[in-house]
């Protein structure tokens, strides 16, 4: 081949190397620029979406968290009430927000884990949709009972409703939430049949309760421990791994032979599953900051909550495991929402 020939050859393989150096740099610069700007977040206000009304617990813990993630970033955190549909509505719109991490979902265990088994084609998948940066604090449950109620054990509690299936009823704040399935699980273990009685809210069905209109609930330990150290409920059992240190002297299901009974009322924080990853690792930091914070920890103490600090994968893992267990719960009761 001769050198005339070569040139037009040489030529184009000049073009095609500036032409790849101009997108490397190209490249460059957007990395550059997103590194930069992940150093930085946040430079303005940001919001947190609450898929529940104001005044519940969700919102109580979630203005809390927000407080101090606002102390800690120099920048405002912006509750967004979005309640309607179990949560549904106000997760759907974290989701289909912009994902560059100006808007942070505070979910429920709820809306997370129980809702996608009870309801078919929603609209979002907590795994595909959704960047899980972690726990924001656990609400261990506790069995109470009204203080007529001649049963004083759990031990004599399941014996009477076994005597007499379908008399006992227990309370829940409504259909499909986690403390309506707490009380779900406890009959499940238990064997026995005691009826449902759904309240539009936590705060009626523990007044109801208080009233003697229901037998026994199984709620937060937060909603109910008033009422048990004033002696106006009696709580029989706790639903966690440990017994709670409100309450030293009320055992364990698993102590009595009921180790499937670990039931909570949890939240987490979330982002769009697009949001950049350096963002992502920006909240997550500042998250693990918050939950470390004296003043965050003691705050939930005295509402008988903690933080429970986990990884974005080990909040992964952990709602899929609490996935697997309500879908258990769901099978073996049918539980539907009407």
């Amino acid at each position: 081949m001769t050198i005339r020939a070569l040139k037009p050859q040489l030529s184009s393989n000049r073009g095609r190397v500036t032409r790849w150096r101009a997108v490397a740099a190209l490249i460059a610069c957007v990395w550059t620029g997103l590194a930069f700007g992940a150093e930085e977040f946040p430079t303005r206000t940001m919001r947190m979406v609450i898929p529940f009304p104001a005044g519940g617990p969700a919102d109580f813990v979630g203005r809390l968290y927000s407080q101090h993630l606002t102390d800690l970033w120099g920048q405002q955190v912006v509750i967004d009430n979005r309640s309607g549909a179990s949560g549904i509505i106000g997760t759907d719109a974290a989701v289909r927000s912009n994902p560059d991490g100006y808007t942070l979902l505070f979910g429920a265990g709820s809306s997370l884990t129980i809702i996608p088994i009870l309801m078919k084609n929603l609209p979002y998948d907590v795994f595909r949709d959704l960047s899980l940066i972690g726990l924001v604090a656990n609400a261990p449950h506790v069995l109470a009972v009204r203080v007529s109620l001649p049963a004083k054990s759990v031990k004599e509690l399941v014996a009477m409703a076994k005597q007499q299936p379908g008399k006992y009823t227990f309370a829940t704040s409504g259909t499909g939430g986690v403390v309506h399935m707490a009380g779900e699980l406890f009959k499940y273990h238990a064997g026995i049949d005691i009826l449902h009685v759904p309240f539009k809210g936590g705060a009626p069905a523990t007044v109801a309760l208080l009233a003697g209109e229901v037998d026994m609930m199984v709620n937060d330990l937060s909603a109910v421990l008033v009422h048990v150290k004033s002696g106006k409920l009696l709580a029989l059992a706790a639903s966690h791994t440990r017994r709670l240190a409100p309450l030293p002297n009320t055992p364990t299901f698993s102590e009595l032979g009921m180790p499937g009974i670990v039931s909570s009322t949890w939240w987490a924080i979330a982002v769009p599953v697009k949001t950049p990853a350096a963002v992502q690792a920006r909240i997550v930091t500042a998250h693990n900051k918050v939950l470390a914070r004296p003043g965050y920890i003691e705050r939930l103490s005295d509402l008988a909550m903690e933080p429970l600090v986990l990884t974005p994968e080990q909040t992964a893992a952990f709602i899929k495991r609490e996935i697997d267990m309500w879908q258990k719960v769901v099978t073996a009761t049918n539980v539907r929402i009407d």
